[in-house]
């Protein structure tokens, strides 16, 4: 079984994706959590060529997530290759630690102003729908996919988690970036075991502090056990701004200027341009 999903992990992810695209994008039309500035067809655009670029480079890579978590399990070491541990407990522990390491690199894109560069494209978006969980700089694809590969190598994952994880990501990062209105009594449940569209728009915020909380992917124990969630922002949803302060104009839909994007003066907070002069003047 693990072989022939590994064999297919490819058609398999595009047929989740597709299908989860279209369920939450059904999902906006008829439960919209609030009105967008940017006209669709111009954003869905946009952040769809920016995402084009993303194939080329996990070309780059010899070996996926998967492929390597096969060829750990031959191996010796590794965190969870421990002999005689069942697999169902293997399974548990490794989604819960790539989803971890994903919350740690995703913290680290927003500490370290050198990645900060390249993930402040992800947060340009003026508007926040399911196409935002696609718009990432190729440069943030190329980091991520490194570190997870090395999250693979060290923690010697069951390949049939690392497939789990992969899917359920690419669903998640649709749903928590979805323009999605959820009935009071499904979201707040569903917040203690998921990160729901209204726990991750709060991290889209154009508010600095708010920006800097809710970092997870998949689960929201990590923010909660790192205090670094955030339960709601300091405005109402349908009032609080969205994206970066300052590019909140029809530049933040221009593929080539996103690109562009992580080469000139960085958008943020004066905490991001302070941690640049420091590192500028240690560099120089």
């Amino acid at each position: 079984m693990q072989q022939y999903l590994a064999s297919h992990e490819t058609s398999i992810a595009w047929f989740v994706f597709v299908a989860a695209f279209v369920l939450v994008a059904l999902g906006e039309t008829f439960r919209p959590r609030r009105a967008l500035a940017q006209p669709n067809a111009r954003r869905w655009a946009g952040n769809g060529l920016l995402a084009l670029t993303h194939v080329g480079v996990y070309a780059l890579y010899p070996l996926s997530a998967t492929m390597v978590a096969v060829l750990v399990s031959k191996s010796p070491y590794g965190l969870l290759n421990g002999p005689g541990t069942p697999l169902l407990l293997r399974f548990v522990l490794a989604v819960l630690l790539l989803d971890l390491s994903r919350y740690g690199v995703h913290n680290l894109f927003h500490r370290i102003p050198v990645l900060w560069r390249v993930h402040q494209v992800h947060h340009s978006d003026p508007d926040f729908d399911l196409t935002t969980g696609v718009r990432t700089h190729p440069g943030e694809i190329f980091l991520s996919q490194g570190a997870e590969l090395a999250a693979v190598a060290l923690i010697a994952p069951p390949p049939i988690a690392v497939l789990a994880v992969g899917f359920a990501t690419a669903m998640q990062s649709l749903f928590s970036h979805a323009n999605l209105s959820l009935p009071g009594w499904m979201e707040a449940p569903l917040r203690y075991f998921l990160v729901t569209p209204d726990v991750h728009r709060i991290h889209h915020s154009d508010r600095y502090e708010e920006q800097n909380t809710n970092f997870g992917f998949l689960f929201p124990w990590w923010d909660r056990l790192f205090r670094t969630y955030c339960p709601a922002p300091a405005l109402e949803h349908d009032k609080m701004g969205i994206g970066l302060q300052g590019f909140q104009d029809h530049r933040s839909m221009n593929p080539l200027r996103l690109l562009a994007m992580p080469f000139q003066t960085p958008i943020g907070s004066p905490e991001i341009g302070k941690k640049l002069e420091k590192l500028g003047d240690m560099t120089g």
